[in-house]
């Protein structure tokens, strides 16, 4: 007689959920499934294999000989007494950080076969996306299709790692003097990648579609390498990010969509577990330098401002799909922090750090100069980032003590993560942040917004406000080029074709397109992004080089005063031809490529039509720091103050209202106060913002001060945030006057205490 079916799979549920609670909330198998493969992913073994347990033998005869021969060499001491006992932490270390790496990679990949069930009870850290965020909507149709599709992608994806990944990796490992990289066997696993969820947006231009993925590959790949001949390898490779997909341009005949472009807006999170030889980097410390090198791999191939276009129509020219536009750039200050952490304590003198600020947006990063001994230090660094999607993208600012000694990572002092989209909504960002992940510390960070444009009055403006800044190293415009291929290259050695790539120059910053090898017509189709500091002045210098000899092949040089006067400032692809030698002759090489240049401006603030008439008449600005002096408030009235400071407003200049300083409100003036005031040249880094203000704020207080007197215990001044999307409520205490004083020889020491309480509902009106 055959079971019922439903208490068979009531059995089946009942046992799942039993596995669950076991192993904290993750599924550890997977529900019998009659159209299931039969080599899926294996089964979690809790015992060891035979391989790991004649390793671990190994090892320990290893340590044990190394201790004898010491001791045999009449070095007992040393090697009873420090050897032994450091060798036994330096394994227990290492065994304890290799358990929680498997821990938390298995529990990813359990997540990733899961059903949507059982993934709903695992840990909150490995959800997809859609369970927080309403508007990121279910994808189970996708990842079936992905997960059908899988075996056809790895064959697919396995050559494209060999051609293009393995030229990347040996640059990056050239730096650490290492000059042998190749793949040996490439399996990317059963387990295919998955989408936790998938957002589309509205608001975009009518000619392209964008939409946001959650993407989970938690695979269980095997890769096998080596590195100046030695045999490594990596299982269980894992990422997580957001990819944002966008398509343009749309067009009237099939396929309807022009082309593609795949990015990660921010640095997605990798993990893995290193075997082979390579185990022996798997040490804090030590990994952080393969780490560092697949971040670098993944951020040059898919994070902003580096994209994976794909054209899909041959009715659209290729640099359209290919040649970068940025939406605007984001110029930074980082001016100052204060009351920083002490990491560096002496007996000597009062504990103190080296502090220093790594700027980074997708795979852009910046680093400040090192201020030594300083718990308040004062950077005034510039830098500019071209942004290509605003939308989602952060800013991170991470700020580390600075060590001397070598191989001693450096010590963190808090971090900071600033929506990048906010700024261009507001056009400027000027405030004081607190730091995250330590104890305390603040740190100042200014921001502004400029969109391109073809406006060639901006110009002007432009360089005007880089020279007020007094900054050299600010941009004016920004140049999109575009290198389509070349022709007829010379060889670089007898008998055998170039192995070429261009190397393009603005300025002082290079990009290099990706080698090609033993060709003299290569086809590179790469676009690249440059900020310029004067189109008026600079060149572009493109260079084709052999890059196995570094022979020159050819030289061509572009006069950026020249496309300013192009129709639109652009030219579309075109040979342009090569100088070969020394004496300027020009050969039958040539180079194929096309640019577009464009102005940079600040744009008007937006302004909301649901504010309030007060909110659109009267912009948020910062108040001028306000010191008091006691000598000042003898010598100057009310009055006298008030017509001063307006009769200054009253003759600032256009263009100091274009640059990042702004004028003190007249509303911040006190009786008894000094005015520190702004001017276009200087008096940016003698400020002190009163207003600290995070994303999405809506002030509280923003309301003239009472006249002294008219409260019976004084009156007090503060600043009320909220921030909707962190739910933080930040307060600032300004100052408190008027305070009732009963006798004149007993000076009160005055502080404030903030009460959070419950709301209640108000009857009465």
């Amino acid at each position: 007689m055959a079971d019922d079916p439903k208490s068979q799979g009531a059995a089946s549920g009942d046992h799942a959920n039993a596995v669950v609670e076991k192993t904290g909330g993750v599924p550890a198998t997977i529900p019998n499934d009659e159209n299931a493969d039969a080599d899926g992913p294996p089964v979690v073994e809790n015992s060891l294999t035979v391989f790991q347990a004649i390793s671990k033998v190994a090892q320990s005869l290893v340590t044990t000989a190394i201790t004898y021969a010491l001791g045999y060499w009449r070095i007992a001491a040393v090697s009873t007494w420090v050897l032994l006992p450091l060798m036994a932490c330096v394994s227990v270390v290492r065994d304890r950080w290799r358990e929680t790496g498997q821990l938390r990679r298995r529990r990813r990949q359990l997540a990733a076969i899961a059903d949507e069930k059982n993934l709903v009870t695992a840990n909150v850290s490995e959800l997809p996306s859609w369970v927080f965020f309403p508007d990121i909507h279910r994808a189970e149709w996708l990842n079936q299709i992905i997960k059908q599709m899988w075996p056809l992608v790895t064959v697919y994806a396995q050559n494209t790692i060999k051609v293009t990944l393995e030229p990347m990796v040996i640059e990056s490992l050239r730096e650490y003097k290492i000059n042998s990289f190749s793949f040996d066997k490439l399996r990317l696993g059963s387990i295919p990648p998955k989408i936790g969820g998938v957002k589309v947006y509205d608001k975009v231009s009518r000619d392209q579609i964008m939409l946001d993925i959650d993407l989970i590959f938690a695979s269980d790949c095997d890769i096998s390498f080596y590195v100046s001949g030695i045999p490594c390898g990596i299982k269980d490779f894992q990422m997580r990010g957001m990819m944002r997909v966008v398509m343009k341009p749309l067009i009237t005949i099939s396929p309807l969509v022009g082309g593609l472009q795949v990015f990660f807006l921010n640095q997605p999170e990798i993990d893995y577990n290193l075997v082979g030889v390579a185990d022996v980097l798997e040490m804090p410390g030590l990994n952080d330098i393969l780490q560092k090198v697949i971040s670098q791999q993944v951020a040059a191939l898919m994070v902003l401002p580096n994209k994976l276009p794909i054209v899909l129509s041959k009715d659209v020219p290729t640099h359209v799909v290919k040649l970068p536009e940025p939406e605007g750039v984001l110029r930074v200050h980082i001016v100052q922090a204060k009351n920083l952490v002490a990491k560096d304590m002496s007996l000597i003198r009062k504990g103190k750090s080296d502090p220093y600020v790594t700027i980074t947006l997708g795979a852009q990063q910046y680093k400040t100069p090192t201020i030594n001994n300083e718990l308040n230090p004062k950077w005034d660094y510039w830098c500019e980032f071209a942004s290509f999607s605003p939308r989602g993208q952060v800013l991170k600012l991470k700020l580390y003590d600075e060590d001397e000694m070598v191989g001693k990572k450096h010590s963190n002092l808090g971090r900071a993560t600033l929506q990048i989209n906010s700024v261009v909504r507001n056009g400027d960002f000027d405030k004081w942040i607190n730091l995250e992940d330590t104890k305390h510390g603040m740190i100042q960070v200014r921001m502004l917004w400029l969109e391109p444009t073809l406006d060639k009055n901006a110009l002007k403006m432009a360089l005007i406000e880089t020279q007020e800044l007094r900054v050299t190293n600010m941009s004016s415009a920004v140049v999109m080029v575009y290198i389509d291929s070349a022709i007829n290259l010379p060889n670089a050695r007898a008998q055998s074709k170039p192995d070429p790539l261009v190397r393009v120059t603005v300025g002082q910053v290079t990009q290099m397109t990706v080698g090609k090898l033993r060709t003299e017509r290569p086809v590179y189709e790469q676009g690249f992004t440059f900020l310029v500091n004067n189109p008026e002045t600079d060149t572009i210098e493109f260079k084709v080089i052999d890059q196995k000899t570094s022979t020159q092949l050819g030289l061509y040089i572009y006069e950026l005063s020249a496309l300013m006067l192009a129709e639109k400032m652009q030219v579309d692809p075109q040979p342009y031809d090569l100088i070969i030698d020394s004496k300027n002759q020009h050969h039958e090489s040539k180079l194929v490529f096309c640019l577009q240049l464009k102005f940079l401006k600040r744009m008007p603030k937006l302004i909301d039509i649901n504010d309030s008439a007060n909110t659109a008449v009267k912009p948020l600005s910062r108040q001028a720091s306000v010191q008091s002096n006691k000598s000042v408030n003898s010598t100057l009235t009310a009055t006298e103050v008030s017509d001063d400071v307006q009769s200054s407003v009253a003759g600032v200049k256009t263009p100091t209202d274009n640059s990042m300083s702004r004028t003190p409100s007249v509303k911040s003036i006190k009786r008894d106060s000094m005015i520190s005031h702004s001017s276009a040249g200087g008096g940016i880094n003698d400020q002190e913002p009163l207003i600290e203000q995070t994303e999405l704020t809506e002030l509280l207080s923003d309301l003239p001060e009472p006249a002294p007197g008219t409260g019976p215990l004084g009156s007090i001044q503060l600043t009320l945030a909220f921030s909707v999307s962190r739910q933080r409520l930040n307060v600032t205490i300004h100052k408190v006057v008027n305070i009732p004083i009963k006798q004149a020889s007993d000076i009160p020491d005055p502080y404030v205490k903030l009460y959070v309480l419950p709301k209640k509902e108000n009857t009465k009106l």
